[in-house]
């Protein structure tokens, strides 16, 4: 069981390293005149079937002057992974971003049964390609539902994260399916992350971008850590603030090694290099290392080791 458990954490641990370690990687298929176009590739049937959806997502998703960040394309293939982090490591070998689907309970299988769709969390200067619609749940697939679930997890791509209670957000579960589309806070908040212009852009405007970002209300995120992963409230504040630290300098440029190690030693209980080098034992065959690893950000964080690994996929993993 410990082994099990070992398993599937050091697969999320993996996941934040590379996170970590790849800051500042360009975004999918770019086209200059779209600063972080991302182009995805879509199975041709659901391309077929879901193409006035597809061009409705377009539309939504815009930068502050109306220029589409992202769009569809039809392909042939119809790939199928064991799990999303094949899928990653697949992205990251190409920089080919899709849409997959799961069509069968042993394809993606770390996506839950619970989960209509999960998309890795990029940030707007370094978006993610990979999202999973879960097609093996038992849910009607309307242009509604899909269209909602899609544009969430393309949000995700783009570096938003779920937000709580009455943020009136497609990102926020309360709303998703009561919504068309995105919301008008929605389209506010893509203007506010992607400003593009002909222009050239100030560092005037771009100072007023960067105190915008500071008003995120972290009190929300820190109840939400508290309430579901059993952190004390002091833990999930002090949590909230690095997660949303950052992401504001992922943001902006490339973490320091000094960064990367403060963000996993203030989160986890350790240093990013001491991860990566229980990482490389366990891949090895050695996974005495990261067995204390499980157990030391367990006792960082007063939480059990399951929680510690639902805590991962929550930050991590959309």
């Amino acid at each position: 069981m410990m082994e099990y458990r070992c398993k599937k954490f050091a697969m999320k641990l993996l996941i934040v390293l590379l996170l970590l370690a790849s800051c500042g990687k360009p975004p999918a298929d770019p086209d200059p005149s779209y600063p972080g176009l991302i182009t995805y590739n879509v199975p041709t049937e659901y391309y077929n079937k879901y193409k006035s959806q597809l061009d409705w997502i377009s539309s939504d998703i815009v930068s502050l002057t109306g220029k589409y960040l992202i769009r569809f394309v039809p392909n042939d293939s119809d790939p199928k992974y064991e799990t999303t982090y094949n899928a990653l490591t697949e992205y990251y070998s190409t920089n080919e971003a899709w849409i997959y689907f799961k069509e069968e309970k042993d394809q993606f299988t770390n996506v839950s049964d619970g989960a209509a769709g999960v998309a890795y969390v990029g940030s707007p200067s370094n978006p993610m390609g990979v999202i999973v619609m879960n097609f093996s749940i038992s849910m009607s697939w309307t242009g509604h539902n899909f269209r909602q679930v899609l544009n969430h997890e393309i949000l995700h791509n783009l570096g938003f994260r779920h937000t709580f209670e009455d943020d009136y957000s497609i990102m926020n579960y309360d709303y998703i399916y009561k919504v068309s589309g995105v919301t008008d806070l929605d389209t506010e908040r893509l203007a506010e992350d992607f400003p593009f212009s002909m222009e050239v852009v100030t560092i005037k405007d771009l100072e007023k971008i960067g105190a915008a970002r500071e008003n995120i209300d972290s009190d929300k995120y820190a109840i939400f850590l508290g309430g579901n992963y059993g952190l004390s409230e002091s833990r999930a504040q002090t949590i909230a603030k690095y997660l949303l630290s950052y992401r504001k300098l992922a943001s902006m440029r490339d973490l320091t090694a000094r960064e990367k190690d403060l963000l996993t030693h203030g989160i986890l209980g350790f240093g990013f290099e001491k991860g990566m080098a229980a990482l490389e034992n366990y891949l090895q065959g050695d996974q005495n290392a990261l067995d204390d690893l499980i157990l030391e950000a367990a006792d960082k964080n007063e939480i059990s080791p399951e929680h510690i690994q639902e805590l991962f996929g929550e930050i991590f993993l959309k």
